[in-house]
């Protein structure tokens, strides 16, 4: 059960990207759909790395919540870098990698989350 809601997770997060939901909240149009690759993956992963330790919703709104501090750090980069007329290299890593951890553990939080709605 948890492998496939890893993968249906992780190919939701990809699809998304494919239909531009990343670039419309702001990923570069160069890389939006590339992150969703990076990261859904590695998402799955985690998830069925913590999900064998731990049963706990709580993992699942820790998750949840990493995935909005990582959409935060990837708006921040992307302020940052613009303001500095791209000058600012460590701003745009922030916001390349920011959108990578986002896909990551919104993946994983989807995971853990369609886990416990399969599982009863």
């Amino acid at each position: 059960m948890n492998v496939v809601a890893a993968a249906v997770a992780a190919l939701l997060v990809i699809a998304l990207g494919f239909f531009g939901l990343t670039q419309q909240l702001g990923a570069h149009p160069f890389w939006a759909f590339k992150v969703t690759w990076i990261g859904a993956p590695i998402g799955a992963i985690l998830f069925l790395v913590i999900g064998r330790l731990t049963s706990s919703s709580i993992a699942g709104i820790g998750l949840l919540a990493l995935g909005l501090i990582s959409l935060y750090a990837a708006f921040w980069g992307k302020t940052e870098f613009a303001a500095s007329y791209g000058e600012d290299a460590a701003a745009g890593r922030v916001w390349y990698f920011g959108w990578i951890a986002t896909a990551t553990f919104f993946s994983a939080a989807i995971a853990w989350f369609l886990r416990m709605f399969l599982t009863r």
